[in-house]
């Protein structure tokens, strides 16, 4: 067995904000329970827009970092998987983002 850091991806421009930092919504996983391939580990969001933060590869959710309204910044770890070392990420990236909502859209310059 494995283990890595899910982190705080590089958002896109259309979503970053200048504090670098996103609000841990909530965790849909619970500490403990199984994740698949595209499962929600973490739902954050920043002024921007609501963002889901889902697992690569198949294992367990090991650990939590933080409660429900916690400012994180860009980078940091939020949660541990363990997992098979086949399943975990291959290259940098420990997790897929999925924007769910824009709150608000960027004024055009």
């Amino acid at each position: 067995m494995t283990y890595y850091f899910v982190k705080v991806p590089k958002l896109p421009k259309d979503v970053s904000h200048q504090m670098g930092t996103v609000e841990v919504v909530e965790y849909p996983t619970e500490e403990g329970g199984e994740v698949k391939p595209g499962q929600t580990i973490v739902i954050v969001e920043n002024w921007w827009a609501r963002m889901a933060l889902k697992a690569i590869g198949s294992g367990y959710l090991s650990k939590t970092f933080f409660s429900s309204g916690a400012h994180v910044l860009i980078g940091d770890p939020l949660a541990i998987i363990t997992c098979g070392p086949e399943d975990g990420p291959k290259g940098n990236e420990s997790c897929e983002l999925e924007i769910i909502e824009h709150i608000r859209e960027k004024p055009a310059k």
